[in-house]
């Protein structure tokens, strides 16, 4: 199915008891066409979760979706690696200058070679605790196997737990990958990838705040990159 008309998940959150609200008309890799941003050539595949919930009536510059050029990166005072939203987290772990706008970011992280994408493509209204159910990620993990065999990257970073149960939906990461403990894949490979189908394989959890205690594995990883793919 194409993602512009999937309806795959529609009205989860009324079905499955645990299931947070997917708003599966409300895709921004389609909204801020993040296909522009693809190189040609892709040494890097950055996999995160799903895009953050943002209302389609609030301010653009607070949404903090990868691919919004228009999104405020400010910050007061000195924050460290993981203080800020993921996008400038990820942008700032891969040591691009922090002063220049969201834009100029984007076109550095193009010109590098790297490409990023989310494990769920609709945005989904999480409250009381609820989750991203497995249905969904199955439902969503089409796309990224498109992504992968389309683009052929030489580095895969998988960020995230939900990024990982979704690659462990198809083939050839679901034979390959033992385990679906995304902590011990991560200690494994802060010092040296796993290697499968010609891809260079790397997982750590979400670089933000909430996982700050793993930024010494993050740190590890993100020189391993730079100085094998960068």
């Amino acid at each position: 199915m194409v993602l512009r008309e999937c309806q795959l998940c529609k009205n989860y959150a009324e079905n499955y008891k645990s299931s947070g609200t997917i708003h599966v008309d409300n895709k921004p890799n389609i909204q801020y066409n993040a296909s522009f941003w693809r190189p040609d050539k892709i040494d890097i595949l950055f996999i995160a979760e799903s895009p953050p919930f943002h209302s389609t009536k609030a301010n653009a510059v607070n949404d903090s979706y990868f691919y919004n050029p228009n999104e405020s990166q400010k910050f007061f005072g000195s924050p460290s690696p993981l203080l800020g939203t993921l996008s400038w987290n990820l942008l700032k772990l891969l040591r691009i200058d922090s002063k220049l706008t969201k834009q100029q970011k984007l076109e550095q992280f193009k010109d590098m070679n790297c490409y990023y994408a989310d494990a769920v493509k609709c945005r989904i209204e999480r409250y009381n605790n609820k989750i991203i159910i497995n249905k969904t990620v199955k439902n969503c993990s089409a796309y990224i196997q498109e992504e992968i065999q389309e683009t052929k990257p030489v580095a895969i970073v998988v960020m995230g737990s939900t990024a990982l149960n979704s690659i462990k939906c198809f083939s050839p990461f679901k034979e390959e990958l033992q385990t679906s403990k995304l902590n011990s894949l991560a200690e494994e490979t802060r010092n040296q990838p796993i290697v499968i189908q010609n891809s260079a394989l790397f997982f750590i959890p979400l670089p933000i705040w909430r996982n700050r205690l793993y930024l010494e594995i993050i740190d590890d990883t993100f020189d391993q990159l730079r100085k094998k793919f960068l």
